[in-house]
């Protein structure tokens, strides 16, 4: 990527002369038949009257109306929200991410466009940088035509650019790391520059910079991007529509190509021919299926189907993906690196979009559209993801459990977690993310301790592969009347300790609007103590009734947990709410750098041979007790081939269950 040959430069009078020569060396002369960057170019050197200026401006803006609404990213609604944010912003106040902040003025006036944020962290800096905050400025000018949001974002845009010259080589600076570049120039600046209003709101100098720093935008996203992942696929989108929007700039065809051809090819890689994405976070699957829709609906709009033909049936598979994943809430799972979010508003728009009455009928719980063909529950064999439900209703039963690949990014040690819901709560929950900022809540939060697995000497299992090439060796049935899965995972062992390998199988049967049946086996040599964790939802009142553990909220559905088959030194319970030290341990995180308390429910027990714990997992409605449904149940084998149980419900005769479990694992 180039470097400026002159320092970068503001307004009419530095575009004279020598800011003439910076844009022919660093944007070569636009080559297509209308020519308007390069009309624009010139008459800006040669000191063409405003007027004369603008109206080249306005004949660029035209180029893009005939691609449509779908074409540029909408500007935000005028609503107390937009409002709020441009108030804030009109006296330097930024919220990134739930966190609020007064940006700090350098020495001779100007914003400090670097600082992280009064958390002091990079994703502040980050976010700040890509200027979510101006269209909302402009959506308050325009709607208002109060001069204070005309005068902020003119201001804050000529302070921007004169103090974020381009690096010109790779950066990971809070002004031109990739992912920002990519984001700001689309989300930002073309929604503004594009709109009917930009002549008359930006200031002389504003529109001539914003529209020189474009060829160093494309620049640093096409020679300065990341590697993979969501990262690039969303660099490579702005790169696209940068090229489509602005097609007169020489290398605008050059931009494009290389667009497409690393798009193509990082989608190929980066989506399983189950549908998940590599990062295995019902965020991320969110964010690179959606900025690749972005990049199809950029083409699409242009006139470039013919580029399409590679990308709609990735399209259409991860989409499914995030539609079967769904609970009855409408809300993805939580798992590795994921917020909570009304993940069904996008999946009924997407169902109109690709024409799927299933996915609808998912998204609106059974209300409209066409139920899918076959069970409600899934396993996708390749990320090792089951979704365990009883239905598509609003009040079904629904269980997320993880026995696959650990992801390609933002990973967490979740291996063999379990959550479950019903009946319109949640109750088992993965604990969130909570922040990306290195210490010990994100170790917290990304470790096992934030999640419902079993625990060894204090340590989880051993990381899987962060990817896969074909389907995880998992052992499993879904059928009309219920689901079977089970897993194996490897303790990491310690010679010097005479402690040879151990692993934990995790086996759990789904009995349909019944119960969940979770059978531990933990095979090992020697001493060793154990503890198995179950994390409740933050609403959820938890209380113990010896081995068993249940919810107490009145007027609502609850939750029984009856541990059965303990160790045979019995099990130690501990019911551990919001606790910060030692270490964290009984928190939740909904969105990003939010935490609340929550129960975290640890049995703990001392090993010396290999053993299997069971646990029986039930939701009752409301109109009944969860304790007065409490099971009678013996465990009448117990051997290397599994478990063989007779259970008995409140009124109702026994019956036989049989838990298989993978005989070749031995200690």
């Amino acid at each position: 990527m180039p470097k400026p040959g002159l320092k970068w430069w503001l307004g009419l009078a530095l575009l004279v002369g020598a800011g003439a020569a910076w844009i022919s060396t660093n944007s070569a002369s636009p080559t297509s038949a209308t020519g308007q960057i390069d009309k624009f170019y010139a008459a800006l050197s040669h000191r063409d009257p405003p007027a004369t200026i603008r109206g080249i401006f306005a004949d660029m803006q035209k180029q893009v109306v005939p691609f449509g609404v779908d074409f540029l990213v909408p500007l935000p609604p005028w609503n107390d929200d937009t409002r709020r944010e441009a108030d804030a912003a009109l006296t330097g106040i930024f919220t990134e991410q739930g966190v609020t902040g007064t940006l700090p003025r350098r020495p001779d006036g100007g914003f400090d466009w670097s600082w992280r944020g009064p958390n002091n962290d990079p994703e502040f800096a980050w976010f700040l940088n890509r200027q979510h905050h101006i269209p909302a400025l402009f959506v308050a000018w325009r709607e208002t035509r109060d001069a204070r949001y005309r005068t902020a974002f003119n201001v804050q845009l000529r302070d921007w650019l004169a103090h974020n010259p381009p690096p010109g080589h790779y950066s990971l600076s809070s002004a031109w790391r990739a992912l920002e570049v990519a984001r700001r120039v689309e989300e930002a600046w073309m929604p503004v520059l594009f709109a009917p209003q930009a002549g008359e709101a930006l200031d002389d100098d504003v529109l001539a910079g914003l529209l020189a720093a474009i060829p160093d935008h494309a620049a640093a996203l096409r020679d300065a991007h990341s590697f993979s992942g969501n990262h690039l696929i969303t660099e490579m989108t702005g790169l696209a529509a940068i090229s489509l929007a602005f097609p007169d700039f020489h290398d605008a065809p050059q931009w494009l190509d290389y667009a497409l051809a690393q798009s193509h090819a990082e989608a190929a890689r980066d989506i399983y021919p189950d549908g998940a994405e590599t990062e295995l976070s019902n965020l991320y699957q969110q964010v690179v299926m959606q900025e690749l829709q972005r990049l199809a609906d950029l083409l699409s709009s242009s006139g470039h189907d013919k580029e399409l033909a590679g990308l709609r049936p990735l399209l259409e598979q991860g989409w499914n993906f995030f539609a079967h994943t769904l609970d009855p809430r409408g809300h993805g799972p939580l798992n590795n690196d994921s917020s909570i979010g009304d993940d069904a508003s996008l999946v009924r728009t997407m169902a109109a979009k690709y024409n799927r009455p299933d996915w609808l009928y998912i998204a609106t719980n059974g209300r409209e559209g066409a139920e899918p063909v076959g069970s409600p529950s899934e396993y996708f064999p390749y990320v090792g993801l089951a979704v365990m439900r009883s239905g598509w209703d609003a009040n079904a039963e629904w269980a997320f459990f993880d026995v696959g690949p650990r992801g390609s990014d933002h990973q967490h040690a979740d291996r063999l977690h379990l959550s479950i819901g019903g009946f319109g709560r949640e109750f088992l929950v993965d604990d969130g993310r909570y922040n990306y900022q290195p210490g010990p809540w994100r170790d917290y939060f990304t470790g096992p301790r934030g999640h419902n697995v079993v625990l060894l000497d204090g340590k989880g299992t051993m990381s899987p592969p962060n990817t896969v090439n074909l389907p995880a060796q998992v052992r499993h049935e879904i059928t009309k009347d219920g689901d079977f899965l089970e897993a194996t995972a490897p303790f990491s062992g310690n010679a010097l300790c005479g402690q040879g390998p151990a692993y934990h199988t995790r086996a759990v049967l789904y009995l349909q609007n019944n119960c969940w049946i979770v059978a531990d086996r933990v095979l090992c040599a020697g001493p060793h103590q154990i503890e198995t964790l179950w994390h409740f939802h933050p609403d959820c009142a938890v209380k113990r009734d010896g081995n068993l553990i249940y919810t107490d909220n009145p007027g609502q559905p609850n939750l029984g947990l009856l541990a059965v088959n303990p160790p045979a030194r019995g099990w130690n319970v501990d019911l551990i709410r919001g606790r910060q030290t030692p270490t964290p341990q009984g928190w939740y995180s909904p969105t990003f750098n939010e935490r609340v308390p929550e129960t975290c429910v640890s049995f703990t027990s001392s090993l010396h041979a290999p053993t299997t714990t069971l646990w029986i997992v039930w939701i009752a409605p409301p109109a009944q007790k969860v304790t007065d449904l409490s099971p009678k149940v013996e465990v009448t084998e117990d051997n290397l081939a599994g478990l063989h149980l007779r259970m008995q419900w409140p009124g109702q005769n026994f019956h036989e269950v049989t838990i298989p479990l993978d005989a070749s694992m031995s200690p």
